[in-house]
């Protein structure tokens, strides 16, 4: 397993140390919220698709599409996806 070490701001500490033994959870949980706004970015200056937005994130198509609702992105519908989405 590969260690590394970051600096955090003494004043941001403090709220993490109810949290010092999840640290590894909290860094992929970042990253992973990272790739989603950086690919809706892309998407968003309709530079990829949400499809290929969502396979860069490990995320479904329809769970892009609620990622991108909730940063108020409104992304096109397919007819599969709607089929999807009420069933």
């Amino acid at each position: 397993m590969a260690k590394t070490t970051i600096e955090i701001p003494d004043d941001r500490m403090s709220e993490l140390d109810a949290y010092k033994n999840r640290l590894g959870e909290i860094l992929l949980l970042g990253l992973s919220q990272i790739k989603i706004q950086e690919t809706l970015l892309l998407y968003k200056r309709g530079l990829i698709s949400i499809g290929r937005a969502a396979e860069l994130t490990g995320l479904t198509e329809l769970e892009m599409i609620h990622q991108a609702r909730a940063n108020s992105i409104r992304p096109g519908w397919n007819d599969e996806l709607v089929k999807e989405e009420l069933s």
